[in-house]
């Protein structure tokens, strides 16, 4: 297919640059340090892509470091571990792949209330979160921890529970207004039988209602993998997906033409998530003004983006409870529908611990503690003055904004500080605790 708005980006002189590096390094991962920010910068663009899409390796140790957690049945234990793979850097897209289908399949321990059964699907969605998004579907559909979440044990012939049925289509393929409600109906009636022994999936043929359904105008004896490729084969559903990478890796509310050539796209790639994401970040509209500083980011993001960034040293404990105390808690989203995210995340409490968290974070500088901690002399580039420090924490933390009333104020702010430790301390802070930097 030929591409438009997806079209691979060629910058001109002077457009890959340290703000430009910087943009996919957060959105693409979580962030890197300054040193990495320049090994990219210095390879070009293209190069700098292809980082992202090969270093596609989770460390092994961490990952094997579940099994030792599972015992215990605590899912903060868990949500820690998950949070030190984010932080280890290794597979950032993969990892923000698994946050992104975390989000958008959203289920919640507090109904599941099995940490094995939570691990499973985290697992799921980081070994399939990049391939073949049908495959993805059908995967969750028989998820244990998905059947218990939106009652699939409940869902027997004479009484089919609509739940998972309703949100499939709602939330996780085709989106409002694409379906009906006698879809939802038919579909529910497909899906019996499905349920959980343990913790495995189980179909029980006597609790399957083997009548003729109609589905999205279709009629048959349908089951359920009939039925999720019936909801698979909707014009909608590439369009649904499409909407949602884009707005994970573009901006909010894309436009139209972005959703409908990305859905081509989609298809024509074989539903590969990976390979369509690929040309997403090497596209023009990925690098354009629209897409830059279009998101507040999450507070996972915020928190791993910043310490990895700054080159912190963190306990992955000590950073799950600073993202938890600003809204987000992993494997526990608020509903089916995940979390509301942008203005939701700076309501008034969200934002005051927001601010403690990453001024805590840039005190730490000369405020060593036993757990964190944090050299601005290393993370920033050996300054040596109080306008060196400004200047380096702008260049790192918000590199497009090195000019201006913002960068002034930070000037101003730090320029008479009683020593270039505080005046490091003091830059990094004003600068993580602006509006600005929230803007990922």
């Amino acid at each position: 297919m030929k591409l438009h708005v997806l079209r691979p980006w060629r910058p001109g002189r002077g457009e890959w640059n340290r703000a430009a590096v910087y943009h996919l390094a957060r959105r693409a991962g979580f962030g890197a340090g300054r040193a990495e920010l320049d090994r990219l910068l210095a390879g070009g663009v293209s190069d700098a892509v292809d980082r992202f899409l090969s270093d596609d390796a989770p460390d092994a140790r961490l990952l094997a470091g579940a099994a030792a957690l599972l015992p215990q049945g605590e899912i903060d234990a868990l949500a820690a571990w998950w949070m030190s793979l984010i932080l280890s850097g290794k597979a950032p897209l993969r990892e923000r792949i698994a946050l992104l289908w975390h989000d958008h399949f959203a289920t919640s321990f507090a109904k599941v209330k099995d940490v094995r059964m939570m691990h499973r699907q985290n697992t799921l969605f980081r070994e399939r979160g990049l391939g073949d998004f049908r495959e993805l579907l059908h995967a969750v559909a028989t998820d244990p921890a998905m059947l218990i979440w939106l009652d699939g044990d409940a869902n027997r012939a004479g009484t089919p529970n609509e739940n998972f049925a309703r949100e499939v289509m709602e939330l996780f393929a085709l989106g409002i207004g694409n379906y009906t409600e006698r879809d939802i109906q038919e579909s529910a009636r497909a899906l019996t039988g499905w349920g959980t022994e343990g913790r495995s999936f189980r179909y029980r043929a006597p609790d399957h209602d083997g009548g003729t359904k109609t589905i999205f105008g279709e009629r048959g004896t349908f089951g359920g993998e009939e039925a999720i490729d019936l909801i698979l084969a909707q014009p909608a559903c590439p369009r649904h997906i499409a909407r949602r990478l884009l707005e994970e890796f573009v901006a909010p509310n894309p436009r139209k033409e972005w959703v409908e050539e990305t859905a081509e796209l989609l298809v024509s790639e074989d539903w590969s998530i990976g390979r369509t994401v690929e040309v997403i970040l090497r596209s023009e509209l990925f690098f354009s003004p629209q897409a830059r500083r279009s998101r507040i980011a999450g507070p996972i993001e915020l928190v791993a983006t910043t310490i990895r960034t700054l080159g912190a040293r963190v306990p992955a404990r000590l950073a799950l409870e600073a993202a938890m105390r600003m809204g987000q808690i992993p494997f526990q989203p608020p509903s089916v529908k995940g979390w509301d995210g942008m203005k939701t995340w700076i309501n008034a409490g969200a934002w005051v611990a927001r601010h403690n968290a990453l001024w805590r974070l840039a005190r730490a500088h000369v405020e060593d503690t036993d757990e964190v901690h944090l050299d601005l002399r290393d993370s920033l580039g050996s300054p040596k003055s109080n306008e060196d420090a400004t200047r380096f924490a702008l260049e790192l933390l918000t590199p497009d904004l090195v000019d201006g009333a913002f960068a002034e104020a930070v000037r101003e702010s730090v320029r008479s500080a009683p020593s270039l430790d505080e005046a490091l301390t003091g830059a990094t802070a004003l600068v993580l605790t602006a509006p600005e930097y929230h803007l990922i």
